[in-house]
């Protein structure tokens, strides 16, 4: 029973941030080549995920407050990789304890087996953690293959919107 509340728990984190990169890119993009500013506030609604990544190098390039086309990519570059590498690491933690979960059902399932026949219960709840940590890991591995795009697609959008002077800082209230 801890298993599975581990793992929905866990599972529950990625149905919160389900967002389809093919779906997504061309919203961003869009928001990025017309008003930076509201590029940056899409990015603050899915922290989790790539658009978190995006949101730092916008931020990054904010601060560092020149148009210059070299001295921004020295910047936003770093600090895409650095949110994105913290991001991978969070799902990847989350994995970990999804892993715990699923060995508790299995010893659960074992203890079960040890007896005779396992409860229907223990065995129901054994299926639904490894369903979930199989949901985690592809998530896992969509929020990693969304990164690795969005620093070939996107981050140069978010060059250009600075140096074609589309985000203004600090942002117009």
């Amino acid at each position: 029973m801890i298993g599975f509340i581990m793992m929905a728990t866990a599972v529950a984190r990625t149905f919160a941030s389900s967002l389809k990169y093919v779906y997504t890119r061309p919203l961003l993009i869009n928001a990025l080549r017309t008003n930076g500013n509201h590029a940056e506030a899409l990015c603050k609604s899915e922290p989790d995920t790539y658009f978190g990544a995006v949101g730092a190098a916008l931020k990054t390039g904010a601060m560092v407050g020149s148009r210059d086309p070299k001295v921004l990519v020295t910047a936003t570059g770093p600090a895409y990789d650095a949110a994105g590498q913290a991001i991978s690491m969070k799902w990847k933690m989350l994995i970990g304890k999804v892993k715990l979960a699923l060995m508790a059902a299995g010893g659960a399932l074992v203890v079960g087996l040890s007896g005779g026949v396992p409860p229907v219960l223990v065995m129901i709840l054994a299926a639904a953690v490894g369903i979930g940590f199989l949901r985690l890991y592809f998530f896992k591995v969509e929020i990693d293959r969304c990164l690795i795009l969005a620093r070939a697609e996107i981050l140069p959008e978010v060059d250009r919107s600075f140096v074609d002077g589309r985000y203004v800082y600090p942002p117009a209230q």
